[in-house]
């Protein structure tokens, strides 16, 4: 008899809220209030004000005017100081699990960026995004390095809604073999598993930071604006990002052209 792992339904709940906020499924802004949360999960209001206050508490959710709960809208200047943390924390666990690993973890890797693959070219942003995930922690798991990827898990929850932009639009994922080995470098995710086949660690976490960071294109523009005065001070305490392209940086800094996304929050439904 296989062990059966018992899971209080505070945990239940907890797990499902984080799950919808990683995939999108809850998007930026979405106002949560704990009877629809509740009504949604069909489980009693009490874990339920658990487990949001615990998400407040972890910065991934968070209080506004009246106490309303919602999901935070980043904005430009917010999210690349997260994605800087993502780089630096991923490209260590990366680099850590090329370290510990085997042919069966490149196995299982491969096959899960096949199902990425299948996920855009049937034009599913979520079920991309949920392989995409898989992909990566996957291989973080595989540097036995639990605090570590418990800090990783912490970042995404809260870049999570913004991840199916990545996917959103066909133009840029969708391909068939033949053009993509005619027109395009091969996918990060490729150059991961290669690398890791041939035991070259330096090569996964080079790999994995080029990943995360090609999703600054399509994510940025689909945020709000900063004012000039926060992106000075986001560069000089980081200054490699000065290296994005030049129009992302003045987008960020034009605060007249307005946002990209609305700053009242939308109730879940």
């Amino acid at each position: 008899m296989q062990h059966v792992e018992h899971v209080s339904l505070a945990t239940q709940v907890l797990r499902e809220i984080r799950s919808a906020v990683v995939l999108g499924d809850l998007p930026p802004g979405a106002r949560l209030t704990f009877r629809d949360v509740a009504q949604r999960l069909r489980a009693s209001v009490t874990p339920v004000r658990e487990a949001l206050l615990q998400l407040v508490a972890e910065r991934v959710l968070s209080v506004g005017p009246g106490r309303t709960i919602t999901v935070p809208i980043l904005t430009r200047a917010q999210f690349l100081e997260l994605r800087v943390v993502r780089v630096l924390l991923e490209g260590l666990a990366a680099e850590a699990a090329a370290r510990q690993s085997g042919t069966e973890l490149v196995d299982e890797l491969e096959a899960i960026h096949h199902l990425l693959e299948e996920a855009k070219r049937a034009r599913d942003a979520r079920q991309a995004t949920i392989q995409n995930r898989a992909f990566h922690f996957r291989l973080y798991e595989a540097a036995a390095l639990p605090a570590l990827l418990g800090m990783i898990e912490n970042i995404w929850l809260r870049t999570g809604p913004y991840h199916r932009y990545i996917f959103a639009d066909a133009t840029k994922h969708v391909f068939d073999k033949a053009g993509r080995l005619r027109r395009t470098p091969p996918h990060p995710h490729c150059r991961i598993t290669d690398a890791l086949r041939e035991c070259r660690p330096a090569e996964v976490r080079r790999a994995i930071e080029a990943d995360i960071v090609s999703g600054d294109a399509v994510i940025l523009p689909q945020l709000p604006l900063d004012p000039p005065e926060q992106l000075k001070r986001l560069t000089r305490s980081l200054p490699n990002l000065r290296n994005l392209p030049e129009e992302m940086l003045q987008a960020t800094a034009d605060s007249k052209r307005g946002t990209c996304t609305s700053s009242k929050p939308r109730k879940s439904r």
